[in-house]
Order: C-alpha cells, then sequence, then structure tokens
C-alpha cells in the first residue's frame, strides 16, 4: 500500500466521522424542534399557516445545522453562518407579515403587532451578519502555521 492510499483512505474516514458529528448533532437539535414542535401545536392549532411556517424554520435551520456541522473549521462555516442570518431575516419578515399578526377565532379576530420585537430580532441577525464576515476575515487571514 503507498502512501497516497494510506493518506486517502485517512480521509475517508475522517470525512467519514465528519459527517457522522453532523449528523449526530441535527438529530439532537430535530428532537428538540419535535418537542418545541408538540408543545405550540395545541396552542396554535386555530393558526391555518403554522405547521407549514414552523417545518420551514425547523427544516431550514436543521439543514445550515447539518452543513454548518460538516463545514466546521473551514472558511465555509462562517459563510453559512452570514447566510443562515440572511435565511432567518428574510424569513421572519415573511411569516410575521412584517411583524403583524392576525389570527381569526370563529369570527373573532386577533391582531398583534410586534414590530419592534421584529426589528430587534432583524439587528440581532445583522450584527450576526457582521460576527461571521470577522470571523471569515480572521480566518482568512491566518497563516498556515497558525
Amino acid at each position: 500500500m503507498s502512501e497516497f492510499e494510506l493518506q486517502h483512505g485517512l480521509n475517508r474516514r475522517r470525512l467519514g466521522l465528519r459527517v457522522a458529528k453532523a449528523l449526530l448533532k441535527t438529530a439532537a437539535y430535530a428532537v428538540f424542534w419535535l418537542i418545541v414542535w408538540f408543545l405550540t401545536s395545541m396552542l396554535l392549532a386555530s393558526f391555518p399557516e403554522y405547521f407549514k411556517l414552523f417545518s420551514v424554520l425547523a427544516g431550514g435551520l436543521l439543514f445550515f445545522t447539518f452543513a454548518m456541522a460538516l463545514a466546521e473549521g473551514t472558511i465555509y462555516q462562517h459563510i453559512l453562518v452570514i447566510i443562515r442570518a440572511f435565511f432567518l431575516i428574510v424569513y421572519l419578515a415573511y411569516a410575521t407579515h412584517g411583524g403583524v399578526l392576525t389570527i381569526n377565532l370563529e369570527g373573532l379576530a386577533f391582531t398583534v403587532e410586534f414590530v419592534p420585537l421584529l426589528a430587534l430580532m432583524i439587528m440581532i441577525n445583522l450584527l450576526e451578519i457582521a460576527w461571521g464576515m470577522l470571523q471569515a476575515l480572521e480566518f482568512a487571514a491566518k497563516s498556515p502555521k497558525d
């Protein structure tokens, strides 16, 4: 067996361990989202789009969890942090109709306006984008000796 084959085999093993670690981390988060869904679905059963909105949010965040765990230690991890923050900004604004939710319960309509809270969540994600960019720049500026 040549040295290249030994090194190539180690890379496959390392990749397999990385994928297994990413799957375990994603599975743990999936259990968390499943528990949250069970707890909130009873309260929000009358909200017609709840299941679709929740499943898109949970699915998106589970995808980013897997991808970020798989890309750990690379520049792609920081790029995924930035993309996840953009996803959350767009999704939160879309899902909440700009911070105003209206729930119709058998002829009774409740309107909840939480624009300041939505603005705070957007600001937090903008800070996460800035943090991700700084982390990516720091990672790119490191020399291989560091």
